[in-house]
């Protein structure tokens, strides 16, 4: 069966998610690269959920695991889990590497609304 999504959903994960949401949405998307064995991906998570949250209707948040998929993380340069990048309309406008103060995500997804 097919994964469904809808452009009304703020979170989603996996590849399919990512590449539905690039053709489908014009919302700024969130992508957080993880990694299973990352304790700050996971620290990080109720943090970007929160913002994610708070600005419901304006944006997607989707969850990538760079061993799941490593050519995704190439192609946007991630070499460290986690690594947070915004987009908008198929262009990468920010991006955080490491984990963060939640006043800098905050700011830089609030400057991209």
């Amino acid at each position: 069966m097919p994964d469904t999504f809808s452009v009304e959903q703020t979170f989603f994960a996996g590849k399919a998610a990512f590449d539905w949401l690039i053709h489908e949405s014009d919302r700024l998307i969130i992508v957080k690269f993880v990694a299973p064995y990352c304790p700050s991906c996971k620290t990080l998570q109720p943090v970007l959920h929160q913002i994610a949250n708070d600005n419901t209707g304006k944006l997607h948040l989707v969850e990538l695991d760079i061993a799941e998929e490593p050519e995704l993380a190439i192609n946007f340069e991630v070499r460290s889990a986690p690594t947070v990048v915004l987009l908008k309309k198929q262009q990468k406008i920010g991006q955080l590497v490491d984990l963060k103060p939640k006043k800098e995500y905050t700011e830089m997804i609030q400057s991209a609304l």
